[in-house]
C-alpha cells in the first residue's frame, strides 16, 4: 500500500495481539474487495458483446454531432453520416 516502517516489537503482549489482529483485519478486507472487484466485473462483462473489427473499404455509419457541414442550422444536419 505504501511506506509501512518497521517498529520494533512492544513489551506489552497486548500491544503485540493488537497488531496482529489489526493485520489480520487488513488482510481480510483486501481479499473482501479484491472478490467484490472479480464479482462487479464478472456480472457487468455478462451481457457485453467484444467491439466489432472494422476494415478499410466498409461502411459505417458516424455520429454526425461533431462534424462540421455546410447546412445553415444544425437542426437541418443529418443525425448520421455514411462514409463512402
Amino acid at each position: 500500500m505504501g511506506f509501512e516502517p518497521r517498529q520494533p516489537s512492544s513489551s506489552l503482549e497486548t500491544v503485540n495481539k493488537f497488531i496482529d489482529w489489526i493485520k489480520v483485519v487488513a488482510e481480510e478486507a483486501k481479499s473482501a474487495i479484491y472478490k467484490a472487484q472479480e464479482d462487479m466485473a464478472r456480472y457487468y462483462n455478462q451481457r457485453r458483446s467484444p467491439a466489432p473489427v472494422f476494415k478499410p473499404g466498409n461502411r459505417v455509419f458516424l455520429d454526425a454531432s461533431n462534424i462540421c457541414t455546410t447546412q445553415p442550422s444544425a437542426k437541418l444536419c443529418h443525425k448520421k453520416v455514411t462514409t463512402k
